[in-house]
């Protein structure tokens, strides 16, 4: 599971209609489509699917093709052959000076370490230790499993030993829940999923979800 807190600055490529759900709740559908920097091939378009449930009528009228936005909530974060952004929007504000498209955001992650060599040590330019690590979440479709890798960065209190931040069950395999900064960047045409941690746990399922 990949889920996130979200502010996304971007500009709608399809405007608001009204829609309904399974439920025959009504809610406004937009896209919004972000161009992150990309130091390969100068920019990647990344598409936002918007589902506002407390859109009014009259945001119909704003929300139109070509106007710069951002917009807030909670963003469920997807991967078949490519990535899928799904953003249950709770507001949005209409940009009047033009501004630099961004996503950012905190991430809620649940997923595996790798098999094997699950961590590197590292030290920053003041000397200071810190670890990384990639971590994935996995989703079925039909009768396969798709993979959303995560790179993580995590770093000691002040002064802190680097073994303070290196818990017992960081062992290959394990499944972990994690809190964190979010960042969406783009090489390549390749999007990135990256954190800094501010909380780790163990991930166990309940007897429910057993």
């Amino acid at each position: 599971m990949i889920r996130a807190k979200v502010n996304i600055t971007g500009t709608i490529t399809k405007e608001a209609v009204v829609r309904t759900d399974k439920n025959h709740k009504s809610y406004l559908s937009f896209i919004l489509t972000v161009r992150l920097s990309d130091p390969k091939i100068s920019q990647k378009e990344v598409n936002i699917f918007v589902a506002m449930y407390n859109g009014k009528q009259e945001d119909l009228s704003i929300l139109t093709i070509g106007k710069q936005v951002v917009v807030s909530g909670e963003m469920d974060i997807h991967k078949k052959e490519d990535f899928s952004f799904y953003l249950n929007a709770e507001k949005y504000e209409v940009q009047q000076l033009q501004s630099v498209d961004a996503i950012s955001g905190s991430l809620i992650f649940r997923g595996r370490l790798k098999n094997d060599n699950i961590y590197e040590e590292k030290n920053d330019k003041n000397g200071n230790p810190y670890l990384i690590f990639s971590a994935y979440s996995s989703e079925k479709h039909g009768e396969e499993f798709f993979s959303t890798w995560v790179n993580f960065m995590r770093f000691p209190e002040k002064g802190a030993s680097i073994d303070t931040i290196k818990p017992d069950f960081m062992k290959p395999k394990a499944t972990l829940s994690i809190i964190g900064d979010l960042t969406i960047s783009s090489y390549d045409g390749n999007i990135r999923i990256s954190s800094i941690v501010k909380e780790i746990s163990e991930y166990q399922k309940t007897e429910q979800q057993k």
